[in-house]
């Protein structure tokens, strides 16, 4: 053993600093020693206590319901010093006075005091050491207990009230009014929130976290006191998986047991909330979709003056000059001012659709190699392509449009580099899924998922992603048009689209597709053209815009064909019965005051038999999916020179029986 000297332990900072309630008493009851625990749960000081009497800090207290406890302490040290064997109290109560930082007044608490002899080398008792055991939550939850028992037997009392309880068809709580302490639900109310009886009766609606906002109980609790109920007031409120669902919430006070009480119906509207905001959007999208395929229209008659008498100056005017340059610029910006009004039209789902049996998987590989350039270096970007696939029918060019739209947006939301992922799988949507969606039918779909890491986006963001013109980015950074033309192009094909997003979370679209029966359709580009655009052929042309309507005759006559030109189907007609002479074509504007242009076609037939028909439209709506057949010829405007003359050609030198399906 080391020759060196133990250190002596500091017994009174070690009693000071136990955890317990202790005080030492000396025989003739004088408190010499106290721990810092005990100053602490009776919010006194040392120097309040050390070296004063026991009952001169302990008065007596009359208010005590029990006993007095002064009485009992006196008692118990008096036979700790005759018998010297601990000796344990029953639990006191008493009123401690809390500072005024804290709004002063008395604090009720419960200790349970237990006496210990400490005895001297004379076997006499030279000190006494108080412990007391803090027991207020006991009590409380002890008095709650048997409060709760009595206000639940009163219910269960009640048969009539409790069939009729748990029948009900809507969640119903009956809950104490100041804590909001649970004292029955009914079956309805376990079955939407997913909670057990037994984790729910005797807990609060704080303690279970049901409140989304905390403050909405303190606000019925104030309505109700202030007119004795509540009706239908909106809230949001968690099941026991997290779940955010909305009720209409109805409550009236009631006396249980003779206790303040609250009894409350909620009616869930959660689904309801859901389908109102899928309408309102619907019913905006199909409001901005007129809107913007109107504009489209009469912008696109405009377009096409600005582009073909741009060629047509250009043309006149020698190539070298600065003249001709300058006319070039005219057409290409008109040529970029059209490709706007397409992608307004494919938001609006009136732009022209070639439907082809797809293989959805084909088209992401075929794009896979341009995407994986497009992205850059720092995005890590992968396909997980389920197979076999379900084919689809859509228009190529278009899905392929959404696949680049979706891939350019997801780049753009990951500045510092990402992940994105391009999914497809097989699906069936089921009940559930089309009463959240009403413009969806159950039935099996194809899947195209895009995601992103990126920065996500809001609610509000979400809510007006697919407005045409509305973007997030800086500007000059974007039209805006990119996701409305998504939008466009998915409604358009039958299919529906749905994004999941959050701020700093990165964002996933999914877009479902019928699956289509019957043999895959390639897209090709079609035999190249090589005969001459000049004809000498008769050619009715009926448009309504009169500057588009001398402009298109002024590019026929200029390459030989003879034109009778009309500003309406009434014109046309009476053009078609007066001729002498045949007609070879007809060149029709679709959408015109008063008859459109199928209409009118069908009433020149049997004028004149063998007619070949062109259409021309710069607003393909619902009016035109029977002009999609095959046969039919369609001329989306603007219109440039070559276009129309190739167009004229290809018609006329076609069998008229097919021309005119």
């Amino acid at each position: 053993m080391s020759d060196q000297k133990r250190p002596t332990p500091d017994f009174r900072a070690l009693f000071e600093s136990a955890p317990g309630l202790y005080l030492v008493l000396t025989p003739s009851l004088q408190i010499v020693a106290v721990s810092d625990a005990y100053l602490r749960a009776t919010l006194t000081e040392r120097e309040a206590i050390v070296g004063r009497g026991v009952f001169d800090v302990f008065p007596d207290n009359p208010d005590d319901p029990a006993a007095d406890g002064v009485s009992n302490l006196r008692s118990s040290l008096s036979r700790v010093l005759l018998r010297k064997l601990p000796d344990a109290l029953p639990v006191q109560k008493y009123d401690i006075r809390k500072p005024e930082s804290e709004g002063g007044g008395f604090e009720e608490r419960h200790w349970k005091p237990v006496n210990y002899p400490v005895l001297g080398v004379d076997k006499k008792v030279a000190y006494i050491l108080h412990s007391a055991e803090d027991v207020t939550e006991v009590v409380r939850l002890k008095r709650q207990g048997i409060e709760h028992e009595k206000l639940s037997e009163e219910l269960r009392g009640e048969e009539r009230f409790r069939i009729a309880f748990n029948a009900n068809p809507e969640p119903i709580t009956i809950a104490t009014i100041e804590e909001g302490r649970y004292i029955d639900v009914n079956e309805t109310y376990l079955r939407v929130t997913g909670y057990r009886r037994e984790e729910v009766i005797g807990c609060t609606s704080f303690e279970l976290g049901f409140w989304q906002r905390p403050e909405d109980r303190f606000e019925l609790v104030a309505e109700l006191r202030a007119h004795g109920a509540v009706r239908d007031r909106e809230i949001n409120f968690r099941t026991k998986s997290g779940e955010v669902r909305t009720c209409l919430d109805s409550a009236e006070m009631i006396e249980v047991a003779g206790q303040k009480c609250v009894i409350t119906v909620f009616k869930d509207i959660t689904e309801t909330k859901i389908m109102e905001k899928q309408l309102r959007q619907a019913q905006k999208m199909e409001a901005i979709g007129q809107l913007s395929g109107g504009i489209a229209h009469d912008f696109n008659n405009l377009l096409g003056v600005i582009i073909g008498y741009g060629e047509v100056l250009g043309d006149e005017l020698p190539v070298a000059g600065s003249a001709h340059r300058k006319c070039e610029q005219i057409v290409k910006a008109g040529q970029r001012a059209a490709s706007l009004t397409r992608q307004l039209l494919a938001f609006s789902r009136q732009q022209v659709l070639e439907p082809k049996v797809l293989d959805l998987n084909a088209v992401v590989l075929d794009l896979e190699r341009m995407l994986r350039r497009l992205i850059g270096a720092d995005i890590d970007f992968k396909t997980e392509l389920s197979s076999p696939l379900g084919r689809i029918k859509a228009d190529q060019g278009q899905i392929e449009q959404v696949i680049m739209n979706l891939v350019v947006n997801a780049r753009d939301a990951m500045p510092r580099g990402g992940r994105l992922t391009i999914e497809t799988s097989n699906v069936d949507l089921d009940e559930d899924y089309c009463r959240l969606h009403p413009q969806q039918k159950p039935g099996p779909r194809v899947l195209l998922s895009v995601s992103d890491t990126g920065i996500g986006m809001d609610a509000e963001t979400q809510a007006r992603i697919f407005d045409p013109f509305f973007t997030t980015k800086e500007l000059g950074k974007g039209t805006g048009l990119g996701l409305s033309t998504v939008y466009g192009v998915v409604s358009q094909s039958g299919g529906h689209i749905w994004v999941y997003s959050e701020p700093g979370r990165g964002t996933t679209f999914k877009i479902y597709l019928p699956r289509a029966a019957g043999s895959l359709e390639t897209v090709g580009a079609g035999p190249e053209w090589t005969q001459s655009l000049r004809g000498t052929e008769t050619i009715l042309l009926v448009e309504d815009e009169d500057a588009l309507r001398e402009l298109t005759r002024s590019v026929l006559v200029e390459n030989g064909y003879t034109v009778l030109d009309a500003d309406g189907p009434a014109a046309a007609l009476e053009l078609a019965r007066l001729h002498l002479h045949s007609i070879q074509l007809i060149l029709t504007d679709v959408v015109m005051p008063g008859m459109d242009g199928r209409a009118m076609v069908e009433k020149l037939m049997p004028m004149r038999p063998g007619l070949r028909v062109v259409y021309m439209s710069g607003y393909t709506g619902s009016t035109h999916r029977e002009l999609l057949d095959p046969g039919a010829v369609l001329l989306p405007k603007p219109l440039t020179r070559a276009v129309l003359l190739r167009k004229v050609r290809e018609a006329l030198s076609t069998p008229a029986e097919v021309t005119t399906k």
